[in-house]
C-alpha cells in the first residue's frame, strides 16, 4: 500500500509522533508512507524512515490511503486523489461536522475517550485505532523505596498550555511542600514555538523544582525513571495522553485525570484517578508518597496492562482493516 498523511509539522507533538512511529512500521512491512506537512521538513528528534513532502507534492501523488489530523486542512484533503481517506480523531476539539458531510471518509478514534466522543457527540462509530506505546524502548522501574536522603521526585509533562494542567500540578507540590513534605518537581518538554518559550519564561514555582529542555526523545526511559511518582493533569481535549503511557512504560505510580487515559486508568489498580484541581491531586500525591506497596502495586500493574497498547500492535489492527477496506472497494 501507499500511505501518506497530512500534518501541520513535524515537530514534537503526541499526534505527530503517531503518524512518525505508524510509519516505521508500516514501511517494515513492505508500504511506503509519507508525511506531507505545510514546510515539507522532516523531524529532527525522530528516526523516521518515510518521506516527508509540502503540500504541494499531494495533489500530484495518488496514494491507497491518506490520513488527516485537522478539520483545517479539510479541502486540502478532499482534494487529494486517495482510494480510502481516513480523519485520524486525536484532539476532542476538533469541529467533525465538516468532514461529517464526506459519507466516504472514515473516522478513527484514537482511544476510547475520542471513541466515546464521538458516539455521543455526532452519533457515529469510529473505528477503533487506539493506543500507542513504544513498549519496548521503556525500562521498568525496580525499586519503589524513596531514601530519606532525597526529595521525593514528582514528575509531570511541563507544556505550559491550558489543556495539559501542567500548572495544577505545580500549584498542588507547592501545597504539599508548604505542609512539609520534602519534594522535588521534575518537568520536562521541548518548546515547539515561539508561545512555548514566552511561556517558559514566565514560569515560577513556590517549590524545588528542575525543568528539562530537549531532552533526547529515545532517552525519555532515563528521565522518567528519576521520578517516584508521575502526575497528569490534562482537561477535556486529550484524546491519548501520551505522558501517561510512557509513565506506565516505566512502571511509574500515576495520579490522573480521565482525560486521555480511559484506556489505561483503572482506578487504584494502574492509577489514582483525580481531578484536574490541586486540592484533589495534592491529596492523590500525598496518598501515594506515604504508602510504598500501593506505589509498587500501581506501578507494576500499570506496566502489564499498557502493553496491549504497543505501536506494533496498533500498526498490525490498522493495516489489516485497511487491507480490507481496500479489498472490498475493488
Amino acid at each position: 500500500m501507499k500511505l501518506g498523511v497530512i500534518l501541520p509539522h513535524t515537530k514534537l507533538y503526541g499526534g505527530v509522533k503517531r503518524f512518525l512511529e505508524l510509519g516505521n512500521l508500516f514501511i517494515a512491512s513492505g508500504h511506503t508512507f509519507c508525511v506531507y506537512s505545510e514546510e515539507g521538513i522532516a523531524p529532527d528528534w525522530f528516526p523516521f524512515k518515510g518521506e516527508t513532502k509540502p503540500f504541494a507534492a499531494l495533489e500530484r501523488e495518488p496514494l491507497d490511503v491518506l490520513f488527516c489530523v485537522e478539520i483545517r486542512y479539510t479541502d486540502l484533503f478532499l482534494r487529494a486523489t486517495a482510494k480510502h481517506k481516513i480523519f485520524y480523531h486525536i484532539r476532542l476539539n476538533e469541529k467533525m461536522e465538516k468532514i461529517l458531510k464526506y459519507p466516504e471518509i472514515e473516522i478513527f478514534a484514537c482511544s476510547s475517550n475520542a471513541y466515546e466522543y464521538d458516539r455521543k457527540k455526532y452519533g457515529i462509530t469510529p473505528f477503533k485505532a487506539f493506543g500507542g506505546i513504544g513498549y519496548a524502548n521503556y525500562q521498568a522501574k525496580t525499586s519503589y523505596a524513596i531514601p530519606t536522603d532525597r526529595p521525593v521526585c514528582i514528575m509531570a509533562y511541563g507544556r505550559l498550555e491550558r489543556s495539559k494542567g501542567t500548572m495544577q500540578v505545580v500549584r498542588a507540590c507547592e501545597i504539599l511542600y508548604k505542609k512539609g513534605y520534602n519534594i522535588k518537581l521534575l518537568l520536562f518538554d521541548t518548546p515547539s514555538n515561539e508561545k512555548n518559550n514566552r511561556r517558559l519564561a514566565r514560569f515560577k514555582a513556590n517549590v524545588p523544582y528542575e525543568y528539562v529542555l530537549n531532552h533526547p526523545f529515545e532517552k525519555n526511559s532515563e528521565l522518567f525513571n528519576r521520578a517516584d511518582i508521575f502526575v497528569s493533569a490534562e482537561r477535556k481535549n486529550a484524546g491519548w495522553s501520551n505522558t501517561v503511557a510512557e509513565a506506565m512504560a516505566c512502571a511509574l505510580p500515576v495520579v490522573a485525570t480521565s482525560y486521555g487515559t480511559k484506556d489505561l486508568m483503572i482506578d487504584g489498580v494502574t492509577a489514582l484517578h483525580t481531578y484536574k484541581y490541586p486540592f484533589f491531586i495534592w491529596r492523590k500525591i500525598r496518598k501515594l508518597i506515604e504508602d510504598e506497596t500501593l506505589r509498587k502495586q500501581l506501578g507494576e500493574n500499570a506496566r502489564k496492562h499498557v502493553a496491549q497498547f504497543d505501536w506494533q500492535i496498533l500498526a498490525r489492527k490498522i493495516e489489516k482493516h485497511l487491507e480490507e477496506q481496500l479489498q472490498s472497494s475493488e
